[in-house]
């Protein structure tokens, strides 16, 4: 029962919000999605179906769902280009593999409970907390679910919730195994390195030939490949451009001014501590003190037990300062303390620790900043309308120049890379999505940018992966050459020292031949990334015994690394009961999760799962 109640909880929480989108969301096509009649079947598990409107609904459920998490709605070929739309199949099928096999095995639960799980639903709730049937109405209503599908739902999950109880239930990993994952993961060791840098001690190699370096190019082909490109143009639209355009009246600008010109001036500000005294005598022994020097106001509320931050009133203006105290506080030239004031909480001293003098804006600051408000909230109002203007013309077929050419959207190319590096407008991670998941010659959809700006762009062409030839590249390829000429003769020099080390040389003795003073690291475990250090030679410490030494290398350099201490993992101190307790849950969270999922594949596996790609593209198809 507890399954099928978080089950509804979150479901009708999720068709309820649906529901609103449907609404709101309609451009997107998203209602026709709903409201459609879907009956093919676009994929089965042990006889169990799963029908392209239920496939649809769940996919457009996961694309609102990342769209609420970014802040913006995302595309169905964004979707697509991410894989929600293979996410979501596959969940499925193994919600469908586990509703077989509860079917197979006769499981299933009462009426009485699901009638308990609906009535446990916050939103069948009436006024009084108790359920109400017409609160249930309205909501299944307004979720456009049937009451029968709402019962067929929470009897499913409710029903895989057993088999899954059945299967993972409280499953632990075996102790013994725990203990000795955590004596693995637990260890520490300490231990002592040096870094020996190529251009120090791997000389300076003569330039070869070129079938030197062109063998070498050949030998590291994957090093100097151009990856694969495509080259786009787009159109983009930047608000902030957009923005400069716009003119705003005057007489607007100056309104604007007039109705905001207090938050342009700030009143004269002090920096306040107030102590209150039980009584006048007490205020007038303690301002004594602090005028002869004795204390501070601070030191006195200490001695009576209050922090320093019990007392500090902050930057005040006159206004918000007790009317009693206002005069006398704004009254110091300089900072001091004044009192006894009574006050409501009793006799008070204040210490005026700073004075803040009033500060107003320049008018043609305050002007320009409003102007510069004003066209950002009309740009911002244009995009919108220009959004569903180039929407339009994209579906009417136009092409980027066109938009470009009818609209502020500005137009530009660039090539983008499909692996490594890029930059600028190349490196955004959502026209990266879009660049990739568009036909070559075919306009994208609308789509924004990680900063919010619109875009439509066009893969022009494709320009494939290719090796360039030595004598464009022969400078880079020259400096890699040296570069692992130079790494090779530090590698031995290394390598000396490590046979030095193990023939009984002392490390720090070895390091000195070299002129170099070993440095010390750690604790580190075997998860440490030391700042500094490659991440190999946190893996060479706990692959080395202590007191002997390894070599790691990298692009950069060559490091020696000798273990020196090693500090065992002890279970059983109380100092590591929490770190145990802690990898106790995680693993026993893994293993029943591998359970799950190994269980999952063996139904799959077992039944087979068919798959109707004709039928998906359908259903895709009407997600706009």
């Amino acid at each position: 029962m507890a399954a099928g109640k978080r089950f509804s909880l979150g479901r009708i929480l999720v068709w309820t919000l649906l529901a609103l989108l449907v609404v709101g969301l309609a451009g997107f096509g998203i209602g026709d999605i709903i409201r459609g009649g879907f009956s093919n079947t676009v994929a089965e598990v042990g006889g169990e179906k799963i029908g392209a409107r239920d496939y649809a609904r769940a996919l457009v459920r996961e694309i609102n769902a990342t769209s609420q998490r970014e802040g913006r709605q995302i595309t169905i070929a964004e979707a697509r280009a991410r894989q929600l739309d293979q996410l979501v199949l596959g969940r499925m099928t193994r919600t469908a593999a586990l509703r077989a096999e509860a079917r197979r095995l006769g499981l299933s639960v009462s009426d009485a409970t699901v009638q308990a799980d609906i009535a446990a639903i916050p939103a069948f709730r009436g006024p009084d907390g108790s359920f109400s049937p017409e609160a249930a109405r309205l909501a299944l209503e307004s979720a456009r679910v049937t009451e029968a599908e709402l019962r067929d739902d929470i009897r499913e999950e409710a029903t895989r919730g057993i088999l899954i109880g059945a299967l993972v239930g409280d499953a632990r990993l075996p102790p013994g195994l725990l203990q000795t994952v955590l004596a693995w993961r637990g260890e520490q060791r300490r231990f002592a390195w040096l870094r020996l840098d190529p251009d120090r001690f791997g000389g300076a190699p003569e330039a070869p030939g070129d079938d030197v370096l062109a063998a070498h190019l050949a030998a590291h082909a994957d090093l100097f490949t151009r990856p694969e490109t495509r080259r786009i143009v787009y159109a983009i639209l930047d608000v902030a451009h957009l923005a400069e355009t716009i003119e705003i009246p005057e007489a607007e600008v100056e309104a604007a001014y007039q109705a905001r010109i207090d938050s342009f001036r700030t009143p004269e500000r002090r920096a306040v501590e107030r102590l209150t005294f039980p009584d006048r005598a007490s205020a007038e022994a303690a301002l004594a003190r602090i005028r002869s020097g004795e204390a501070t106001l601070a030191q006195i509320a200490a001695e009576r037990g209050f922090a320093e931050a019990n007392i500090a009133l902050g930057e005040v203006t006159a206004e918000a300062l007790d009317p009693a105290a206002r005069d006398a506080v704004f009254g110091l030239s300089e900072p001091g303390v004044v009192g006894p004031i009574d006050t409501a909480l009793g006799p008070a001293l204040f210490a005026v620790n700073a004075i803040l003098a009033a500060q107003e804006t320049p008018r043609e600051e305050a002007m320009a900043s409003i102007r510069k408000a004003l066209q950002l909230e009309r740009a911002r109002e244009r995009a919108q309308e220009l959004a569903a203007e180039v929407e339009d013309m994209i579906a009417g077929g136009a092409t980027v120049e066109e938009i470009a050419a009818a609209t502020p959207f500005e137009a530009g190319r660039l090539d983008l890379p499909v692996t490594g590096p890029a930059e600028g407008l190349a490196a955004d991670p959502r026209l990266r999505e879009v660049a990739l998941s568009t036909e070559v010659g075919r306009e994208s959809d609308l789509a924004e940018t990680a900063d919010g700006r619109q875009f439509v762009l066009r893969v022009e062409e494709v320009i494939p992966a290719a090796l360039p030839p030595l004598e464009e590249i022969r400078d880079a390829v020259l400096a890699h050459w040296i570069r692992q000429r130079q790494l090779e003769a530090t590698r031995a020099v290394a390598e000396d020292l490590v046979a030095r080390v193990a023939a009984g040389t002392g490390f720090a003795r070895a390091a000195m031949a070299l002129g170099l003073t070993p440095a010390e690291g750690g604790p580190v475990r075997r998860d440490s990334t030391p700042e500094g250090l490659p991440p190999a030679l946190v893996a060479a410490v706990f692959a080395t015994d202590p007191g002997s030494a390894a070599v790691v290398q990298d692009d950069t350099a060559v490091w020696v690394v000798q273990p020196t201490t090693v500090i065992s993992f002890d279970v059983t101190d109380p100092a590591n009961s929490m770190l145990a307790a802690i990898y106790q849950q995680s693993f026993d969270a893994a293993f029943r999760n591998d359970l799950f999922t190994y269980y999952v594949f063996a139904l799959e596996n077992r039944d087979g799962v068919r798959i109707y790609p004709d039928r998906i593209e359908a259903a895709l198809a009407t997600i706009r």
